[in-house]
């Protein structure tokens, strides 16, 4: 049983990935661990009363802007781990939150931050109403940087692809879901490098929605061991994406 205390502010849930949750090589996908945090900051945020719920009541809702992953150790089917969150920086309208995975022993096996915004649901732009969602910070030993500056990040990318969002992969609000992003990024990996790497960091900043329907381009590149993501659509960038892994074979 993990002993560690916990902070005051930090919500902690005992989670199980299950095989529903990994590619086909037995690792947990990227898009699962982005699944589980979405779904606890969703709950976190309703237990603080500053949910969905009540953004909705004031003519807004949260969206995501950007998220980063550093992994030490990927959880393993099966495993019993616990899913920390805590809130973090808030600042101009940018709202930081944190995230751990830890073993039974207490271990951090990885860590993550995520920046949230509150976008209003008519014009689908950056709200100046986000008083209401200030809460108190909390400091975590470990926890990453609350920054926000950009990544190095190439400026052309060789190799093309396209997908298209389909009605299975978006969410509530008819776009494609956040978490799965990173799936369309996993998918374009070769199968020998897939099956030879580990995930070791993500970065991903969304930048415009992708609507059901939409015809994204993807540009990207296999750099070493990290992949580089560019979606566009309608000649607008929707997001940047990085993956960067580790030879384990």
């Amino acid at each position: 049983m993990c002993a560690q205390a916990l902070p005051e502010g930090v919500y902690r849930e005992e989670i199980v990935f299950t095989p529903e949750e990994t590619d086909s090589f037995g690792r947990v996908r990227p898009d699962a661990l982005a699944h589980r945090f979405q779904e606890i900051a969703a709950v976190h945020h309703a237990s603080l009363g500053v949910g969905q719920e009540i953004a909705v009541t004031k003519g807004c809702f949260w969206a995501l802007a950007r998220t980063e992953m550093r992994i030490s150790r990927l959880p393993a089917v099966g495993e019993r781990v616990f899913l920390d969150t805590w809130v973090g920086r808030q600042s101009h309208g940018l709202f930081w939150r944190h995230y751990r995975i830890a073993g039974e022993d207490g271990a951090a096996l990885l860590y993550a931050v995520s920046i949230w915004v509150i976008m209003d649901i008519e014009s689908r732009a950056l709200t100046k109403d986000h008083a209401w969602a200030v809460v108190s910070r909390v400091t975590v030993e470990g926890e990453l940087p609350a920054a926000f500056k950009p990544i190095s990040f190439p400026r052309e990318l060789p190799e093309r692809s396209s997908r298209r969002v389909t009605d299975a992969e978006t969410d509530g609000n008819g776009h494609l879901n956040n978490c799965l992003y990173l799936r369309w990024g996993q998918d374009l990996l070769p199968e020998e490098f897939a099956r030879t790497h580990t995930l070791r960091s993500v970065w991903i900043e969304y930048r415009k929605e992708l609507p059901r329907g939409t015809e994204s381009e993807l540009t990207y590149s296999l750099s070493g061991s990290t992949l580089y993501v560019r979606g566009t659509a309608e000649n607008k960038e929707r997001f940047l994406l990085r993956m960067e892994y580790d030879e384990t074979v």
